[in-house]
């Protein structure tokens, strides 16, 4: 059944009844962060070339709005803050219907370069790591095949660091899944993150869909 605080639950148009927000593209990944906002990955358009959109890495759901797809896109690279907020831009190949602002939209938290295809995401509050890799949030990169050979993404673990509850900073955390100059995937790659998980133990569990492998990070507190 349809939650009564569903933003469109008394909507005439039964098409729109069960939707609680739109305008996101294979969002993999939501999750809850502390203070209870709903967090998602996305994966933008394929149509632009090898440099757009920006990967929109981070997005805030928001109920009852639109969060860009198919018009829109946050433009630039790296966090996104509410004192100086990046409004999406519009995609010049997509025809918007009539009226639709892409400056009322829900911009991105964080965007990365294009194509960079973030998966799986999880908070590392529960990690058994230092407090600063505590406050951050890892995402799986799958990489991609819709760049250039020369342009072609990493498959990697990324981190995005937080403070006051947003992303302040960025870097690779994990990598070493395929060969120098080789794109994700083909057949020199030796794995592409899909998802990741704190464990029971602290330890950060990394999911692997090409190589089929489990890979498990811990703080060892060594030089």
């Amino acid at each position: 059944s349809i939650p009564d605080d569903n933003p469109f639950a008394g909507d005439p148009d039964p098409r729109r009844r069960a939707v609680w927000a739109y305008g996101l593209r294979n969002s993999v990944d939501f999750f809850w962060t502390p203070d209870g906002r709903l967090w998602a990955t996305h994966n933008g358009v394929d149509h632009l070339g090898d440099d757009l959109p920006p990967e929109e890495v981070l997005v805030e759901v928001q109920p009852g709005r639109s969060h860009g797809w198919p018009y829109c896109y946050t433009p630039g690279l790296g966090p996104n803050p509410p004192s100086n907020r990046r409004q999406q831009v519009r995609d010049p190949t997509i025809p918007a219907r009539s009226g639709f602002d892409c400056g009322q939209v829900v911009p991105a938290l964080f965007t990365d370069l294009a194509h960079s295809a973030p998966l799986g995401a999880t908070l590392g509050l529960k990690a058994a790591f230092p407090a600063g890799y505590q406050q951050s949030v890892y995402i799986a990169y799958h990489g991609s095949w819709a760049t250039s050979i020369q342009n072609a993404r990493e498959c990697k673990v990324e981190r995005i660091v937080l403070s006051g509850g947003q992303p302040v900073s960025h870097e690779t955390f994990v990598t070493g899944w395929r060969a120098p100059g080789k794109p994700c995937g083909d057949a020199e790659t030796w794995g592409r993150p899909a998802d990741l998980i704190v464990g029971p133990d602290g330890a950060l569990y990394i999911s692997d869909d090409h190589g089929g492998r489990i890979y498990r990070v811990v703080y060892t507190d060594a030089p």
